[in-house]
């Protein structure tokens, strides 16, 4: 649900910019939401961009300093196996954004929320079901993938409803990964500072997964 992005980067709820003055935090979301009326606006409300390319380069070719990009990197399909305990991020082959950043030499920053996927419930199918192919199917047109997944009642937190569970999410931020400007990135550049941006999660995770409840034998799966 993105739930730990919205709260921490899209609103003053928690403070953002007593945290990291300086810095301006621009969420980005499926373009084919931004054709939703009245769900468009309350996207826009909250100052939620589209994550297509013209609008990722607007937002980082502006002058003012300071411009950050939030990108909820694993998508739809990371949706998919969001289950309460474990910590899967899709980040192998995903790597337009740091190409992004190679254009213009912004730095990649790892992010991970602990808790964001103990506030639902959600069931995975297995990979050789109808319903993952269904799946599959609705997310290669629509870019998103209609899940199964249920929390609790209005009234009582053992009953079924669709309210989210009570838990904390802790989102943590990392360290800057500096990046130069490549207005035309290689791939071998592109490979590195992924690589970069992938030992950085992970280091990210086991620095503080112990301290939001996660077991030490727990490790992060970048598949």
């Amino acid at each position: 649900m993105c739930i730990g992005t919205a709260c921490n980067f899209s609103t003053e709820s928690t403070g953002f910019s007593e945290k990291f003055p300086g810095l301006r935090s621009s969420v980005v979301a499926l373009n084919g939401l931004f054709h939703l009326p009245i769900y468009r606006d309350y996207l826009m409300s909250m100052g939620v961009c589209s994550v297509s390319r013209q609008s990722l380069d607007f937002i980082l070719s502006q002058p003012r300093r300071g411009q950050a990009v939030v990108i909820m990197i694993g998508g739809a399909q990371e949706s998919m196996y969001a289950l309460s305990g474990e910590h899967r991020v899709f980040l192998q082959n995903r790597k337009g954004f740091v190409r992004l950043a190679l254009r213009h030499g912004a730095s990649l920053v790892p992010v991970y929320s602990f808790g964001e996927n103990d506030v639902y419930r959600l069931k995975v199918f297995a990979t050789d079901s109808w319903q993952y192919l269904c799946q599959s199917i609705i997310k290669k047109y629509l870019g998103f993938a209609p899940c199964v997944f249920w929390g609790r009642g209005l009234f009582s937190a053992n009953s079924w409803g669709l309210l989210p569970f009570s838990t904390p999410i802790t989102t943590v931020v990392g360290r800057p990964i500096l990046v130069p400007q490549s207005l035309i990135p290689t791939d071998e550049e592109v490979d590195h500072y992924h690589r970069l941006y992938m030992k950085g999660l992970e280091q990210l995770f086991e620095e503080h997964k112990e301290s939001h409840g996660v077991p030490a034998s727990t490790h992060l799966i970048i598949m």
